[in-house]
């Protein structure tokens, strides 16, 4: 039987320019989603569930997630102008998960009572932010350095018998780290940035719990 004819467009190059096949007005969802977050943390802070949830801890949680929100903004509206030359190695993806582990080490600081602990755990946030800067760095190394930044800062959380709120705040976690590993025909990395808004929540609960 005779050959299919090669599909041109499979011989392409992909555009390094492109993050994960993601369109422009994939990425602009990505960016609009990255404000979700923020707006689930400032609203609690606006409506406050109880009378002492506005303190020092859920402060920090408010202004983690306000600090980071601009730069992951910034980078995903780069990428849906098609603006950065490389999707992957640039300054403003570095700044975004510099942010990230910003946010790690002030949610920590929220949610931990043990300094030892808080130093422990901003030790190393900081130690991953730099490596996001070595040209050693590799895209794995930087997925799991985030991942570990995340879990340092939830561990308190079930240690200090939040079990519920753990729960809920690690099913949207793991929601949205599906979506975004699944792709969901591109959609799926503004759907985790929405369910982060969720683990937001949750824990902003459990950092009010601590100042009543």
């Amino acid at each position: 039987s005779a050959k299919k004819p090669l599909d041109p467009k499979s011989s392409l190059p992909e555009d390094p320019r492109v993050l994960e096949g993601m369109s422009p007005r994939q990425e602009v969802w990505n960016a609009l989603s990255m404000l979700v977050p923020s707006l689930v943390v400032l609203l609690l802070w606006v409506y406050p569930p109880t009378s002492s949830y506005r303190g020092p801890r859920t402060a920090l949680i408010l202004l983690g997630t306000a600090f980071h929100m601009p730069m992951s903004f910034l980078y995903h509206s780069l990428l849906a102008m098609r603006a950065l030359p490389d999707a992957v190695d640039n300054v403003p993806r570095k700044l975004d998960q510099t942010f990230i582990h910003l946010t790690c080490v002030m949610t920590l600081w929220a949610l931990s009572t043990s300094y030892v602990y808080i130093a422990l755990g901003t030790a190393l946030n900081v130690f991953f932010a730099a490596r996001l800067w070595s040209p050693t760095s590799t895209l794995a190394e930087r997925m799991i350095n985030i991942g570990a930044g995340v879990w340092l800062y939830s561990w308190p959380v079930l240690l200090r018998g939040f079990h519920v709120e753990y729960a809920v705040g690690a099913a949207w976690l793991f929601t949205g780290a599906g979506a975004m590993v699944l792709r969901c025909g591109g959609w799926g990395h503004g759907i985790m940035h929405v369910c982060t808004g969720g683990l937001a929540y949750h824990f902003s609960l459990c950092a009010g719990y601590l100042q009543a």
